[in-house]
């Protein structure tokens, strides 16, 4: 008996060794990953890892477009071309804008777009006053969009292949010149889902700048397909709010819930003509626009009349 009990000490005092040295190992192990994951690195700084991979936010490498409704011609009921300006000095707008020069894991809407003309991910087009043509005919190479707009750069020989390669530094990326973009989009009624909807087509950065003749002028640089950007649009957050800086949707978020202020400029019509040509005064625009935008809002409610 007394064999008995002092055995059972024995594998009591076992266990409870056991016991402390698991917790210690869970501890530490804890604080192992917390300070991995730590929201502070050893500076005092916020992580830059971690900023950019907040709960709020969420990592956007890899990630895919949502995928948009492509619906058969023949279903088109009703269908209308529009015509925006979105003006970047619009506060709903800033998040386009900002930050002047990359930073942050953070690039304004037209910076991204000139890397990658740069890059030579995407094909943009010639801009036309009349008519928008997305064919290999009008592509407008970076070489063309540096030299035509003036824009500061260097020539130097890639280490590997030797050819010539155009570089911007980032403090001359002409994003503080781009203060409007056009928008071209489709409004249309598919009659086999009666879904209502509106398709961003098309941007278009217009840069405004000075000339010796003519002092402030505007120039529209390119047309740039929607659907060509969005792989890239989908994988790059954006801030939109100064209340909360982890809160960072992607730009593909802000285009496709409509998170942008703008105005009309042009509907499609006959004679191809734009708001500007057909109406004399500011108060004429204004009407027109209204019209147009009651137009938009109340299509839908008119099909179910009765």
């Amino acid at each position: 008996m007394h064999d008995l009990t002092k055995k059972f000490k024995v594998m009591s005092k076992f266990f409870r060794l056991l016991f402390v040295g698991f917790a210690a190992f869970s501890v530490n192990s804890v604080f192992a990953q917390v300070e991995e994951d730590a929201f502070f690195d050893d500076l005092g700084e916020v992580s830059t890892e971690v900023a950019a991979n907040m709960p709020t936010s969420g990592p956007k490498e890899g990630l895919e477009p949502i995928e948009m409704p492509n619906p058969r011609a023949d279903d088109i009921f009703w269908q209308k071309v529009v015509y925006r300006t979105i003006d970047l000095r619009e506060k709903m707008n800033f998040p386009l804008y900002y930050p002047e020069e990359a930073q942050d894991n953070r690039q304004s809407f037209f910076t991204l777009i000139f890397r990658l003309v740069q890059d030579g991910k995407i094909n943009v087009y010639e801009y036309l006053d009349t008519r928008e043509i997305f064919t290999d005919e009008h592509i407008v190479t970076f070489k063309d969009l540096i030299d035509k707009f003036d824009i500061i750069h260097t020539i130097k020989a890639d280490s590997l292949t030797n050819d010539s390669v155009i570089v911007v530094d980032e403090s001359d990326v002409p994003n503080r010149d781009i203060v409007k973009f056009y928008v071209k989009e489709v409004w249309y009624f598919d009659k086999i889902t009666s879904t209502f909807n509106a398709r961003i087509i098309a941007f278009c950065p217009i840069m405004l700048k000075n000339t010796e003749d003519m002092g402030l002028q505007k120039f529209p640089l390119f047309w740039v397909p929607f659907e060509t950007l969005r792989p890239f649009l989908a994988q790059t957050e954006v801030l939109i709010t100064d209340k909360n800086n982890g809160a960072r949707p992607s730009f593909d978020d802000i285009f496709i819930k409509r998170r942008f202020s703008s105005y009309i400029y042009k509907e499609s019509n006959i004679q191809n003509r734009n708001l500007l040509e057909y109406n004399i005064s500011a108060e004429d625009i204004r009407r027109d626009q209204q019209r147009v935008k009651t137009l938009l809002s109340n299509f839908e409610n008119d099909l179910w009349e009765y």
